[in-house]
């Protein structure tokens, strides 16, 4: 009785295209929780605030939006995520050179420009020379600029983009650096808090 009525189902039309739709999406879904799983462990570890282990993570999850551009396409803001999160790590871990590096070569999005200006504001406060320090402060002040100009409500970019034009006018009238505004810029995290508006 039970097979007649599986059989009778089976040749109500449209049937089989529901069953092949179904198992498609179960496939599919199986597959994307595989190809997602960098940026989630990415995620799980940055809230952890194991950075070493999140960097490692969001770097795979990068390489594999950059790979299928139709990922990049239909999860914008985890793609964004994945390289602002980057950025936000390598910060925390002092890693400046790596951090400049990777931002000679990436989109243009606020949260990169803010990162990129944070470090290049403690690369002013690393050298002892006067003329230097003015140069990574204007470097620093205009990727601050920059963000206000894609985020004009992020109000730490504003403070420390004002905080960097009044240090190089102040180096550039003193010649001599007030090292207690070097200790200014925004955010200030401190030991074992973790004050980042993390994205995504």
């Amino acid at each position: 009785m039970i097979g007649g009525v599986v059989h009778r189902i089976l040749k109500v039309p449209g049937v089989w295209l529901l069953m092949s739709l179904s198992i498609f999406c179960g496939i599919f879904l199986i597959a994307f929780s595989l190809w997602i799983k960098p940026y989630l462990n990415g995620q799980q570890a940055l809230s952890l605030g194991i950075y070493d282990e999140s960097l490692e993570s969001f770097a795979m999850a990068e390489q594999r939006f950059q790979s299928f551009e139709m990922a990049r396409q239909f999860f914008p803001d985890a793609y964004m995520a994945t390289l602002a999160n980057q950025f936000y790590m390598l910060y925390q871990l002092d890693d400046y050179d790596a951090l400049l590096e990777k931002a000679a070569s990436s989109p243009v999005l606020a949260p990169i420009h803010f990162w990129t200006g944070c470090a290049l504001f403690r690369r002013a406060g690393q050298t002892t020379e006067v003329q230097e320090q003015i140069v990574w402060l204007e470097r620093a002040a205009g990727e601050f600029h920059s963000v206000l100009e894609l985020d004009s409500g992020n109000w730490d970019a504003k403070y420390n983009y004002e905080l960097s034009r009044r240090l190089i006018e102040e180096l550039k009238d003193e010649d001599e650096t007030p090292p207690q505004m070097l200790e200014l810029l925004l955010p200030k995290p401190r030991q074992g808090e973790q004050n980042f508006r993390q994205t995504g």
